[in-house]
This record gives structure tokens, sequence and C-alpha cells, in this order.
């Protein structure tokens, strides 16, 4: 009697193998580790048996006991930090302060573990300003200013809304990528921008600067030496592809925040696109744009409540732990306080 063929894994099965690897152990599928659960599917299996394997494993339970750990050092560090700022609330600076359908502002860990704070918001599209001030009531201070140098722009209010900007879009790049292409302008107002240095010369201290203003990141950063000069973290979207006309990209952002004493650390996320082709692939092959972190350079930093806000910035904010844990000894080597060692819980 012949014996039967098992049918060769698809590449759909073991982009299921990929994404169950992905999820529950952060990591890619090794070769043996691919061909045998992805082989397992085609043979008629089902993903509950992958799964349970991995939940299963040494190596996801030794996980699953680091982020338990993890979570105890965070709240551990939150706790000691809240009585320390108490006096100093963290201070926020949203620019581009807008919440998303489904999304939450970057900076809610720094509220959910109930550290003293206040925000200063701008945000110039009316309606979504309105938004803003019902959700969030009295613990943010919003202005309906359009940051940038100072000189009059015409705005053009997009469709989506969210990406309204300063710059016209390009539709050169953006007609040949998938969810580009549909973005219009449905019309243009004149305004006039106000400066960083203007507008917040009031304020002692930024720890947490964000930009999100679609594609006028560096202008708006150009005219704001001063606020910069007082600023511990950036979190600055960037460009990797010129989705409006004119936009700088990552690498001068970059370049003129490491002028500044910053240095980059990472990008929080990223977005990539597909472009248009005969087949419909929808293989996201090109980088459009990314939130990325820069935090000032330690030698620039000497002022230990600095320091604490880099750490629970990029402790809570980002889970950036060694970054913390480095930040911990830097903080004690100033004050005599002892935070790192809370980071000995985990590993």
């Amino acid at each position: 009697m012949q014996q039967q063929q098992t049918a060769a894994p698809t590449s759909a099965q073991q982009d299921i193998v990929r994404g169950l690897y992905r999820g529950f152990l952060g990591r890619e599928p090794d070769g043996p580790g691919l061909a045998h659960w992805s082989g397992v599917l085609a043979g008629g299996g089902d993903c509950g048996e992958l799964l349970r394997a991995i939940t299963g494993s040494d190596e996801y339970l030794r996980a699953d006991a680091e982020r338990a750990a993890r979570t105890r050092v965070r709240q551990a560090v939150a706790a000691r930090a809240a009585a320390l700022l108490r006096q100093q609330p963290l201070s926020i600076v949203d620019i581009g302060a807008q919440e998303l359908a489904g999304e939450q502002h970057v900076y809610a860990p720094l509220v959910q573990h109930a550290l003293p704070y206040q925000v200063i918001g701008f945000e110039p599209l009316e309606q979504k300003l309105q938004e803003r001030q019902l959700q969030d009531g009295g613990s943010v201070k919003l202005y309906p200013n359009f940051i940038g140098d100072g000189e009059r722009h015409l705005f053009h209010i997009n469709a989506p809304d969210a990406t309204s900007s300063l710059l016209p879009l390009n539709h050169a790049l953006n007609r040949d990528l998938v969810d580009l292409s549909q973005l219009r302008t449905e019309k243009t107002v004149e305004v006039t921008t106000s400066r960083l240095d203007e507008v917040l010369a009031d304020v002692a201290r930024v720890d947490f600067l964000k930009l999100d203003i679609q594609g006028f990141e560096l202008p708006a950063l150009q005219h704001a030496g001063a606020v910069l000069a007082r600023t511990n973290v950036i979190h600055c979207e960037v460009s990797f592809a010129p989705i409006y006309r004119d936009q700088a990209l990552f690498s001068e952002v970059e370049a003129l925040l490491r002028l500044h004493g910053f240095y980059f650390v990472d990008l929080q996320s990223s977005c990539r696109y597909a472009y248009h082709t005969a087949s419909g692939s929808t293989s996201r092959d090109r980088l459009g744009w990314g939130d990325a972190l820069f935090l000032r350079d330690a030698g620039a930093t000497e002022a230990p409540r600095d320091v604490l806000a880099q750490l629970v910035i990029a402790l809570l904010v980002y889970d950036k732990y060694s970054l913390a844990e480095s930040l911990a000894a830097r903080y004690d080597a100033l004050t005599g306080d002892t935070l790192a060692a809370l980071f000995g819980a985990a590993p």
C-alpha cells in the first residue's frame, strides 16, 4: 500500500508560526522550529497545539516570570518617583494633541502610574481641541496655536483630518502607495504659526516634548533652541519618505537634535506602505514614518531631578529597562539614593 504524502507547508502556515513565535516569545522561530510546526499545520494540526507548546516551554515561562518581575520594578520605581516628584511634577508639552480613535497618548503610562504631572497641549483643529477638552477636563491646558517658525503658511485640511498639515501632500510619491494614494486636500486656510521659544517662554522645564505635526517638525524645532536647552526627553514623529512636499526626513531631525545635545534611542513605532501593483501584493516594503525617542545626553544632564524624569519616562513609557537602570545608577551617584537597587528584582 502506498503511503500518503503530507502536503508541503504553505507560506500562510509559516506566517502563522512566525506570528505566534513573535507574539508569545518575542522572536523569530529557528529553522527547525519553523519547519516542524508549519509541517504540523500542513498535516492537519491546529494552532492550539502550537500555542500550548509555546506557553508550556521553559523559554516562555522564564519570560513570563521576567515580565512579572519587571512589572513589580515599574510599580516600585513609580511609587518612589511619585514621592520625589511631588514638589516638581513632570512637565509634558504635547504638540499635535488630538487623540486618535483607539489610541492613548504616548505618555498615558505616566498618568496610569499616578505620577504628578501637568500637560500643555497645542491643537489647532477646533473640533479636536474641543474633544480633548471634554475628555481631559481641567487636567490639560490646551491652546489653538499652529506651532512652527512664526511665519504665515497655508494650512492644508486633508481627509482624513489626522493628515492635515502646514505642508502640501506629495502626490508624486503618495499615488504609488496603497494607503496614501487616497489622501486628498479638501481646503486650505492661511494661518500664522507660533514659535515654541515664544509660547513656552514661561515654562521653566519640559520633561517630555511630544511633536506630531505632520511633516513640520523640523521648522518647529529650528525655532525652539531655548526650549530644547531645558528639555529632557523628546518624542517626535519622523519621516523616512516625503509624504508631504519639502518635508524634512529623519536624518535632518536627528542631526539638529544631536547639535542640541540629544541622542537617538529608538523608534517607538513605525509605519510601512505597500506599492500599488498589478498582482495586488500587500507586501509593506516602504518605510514611511515612525515615532522617534531622543534623550538629552547624560553629560548635559547634571540635575538629579532631570535624570529622574528621564528614568521614569524611559521605564514607564518605553519599557527601556536597561536604559532606565543605567539612569537610576546615575541618579544615585548624584544624590546618594538607592533607586538602582530596585532593579535587582528582575533580570
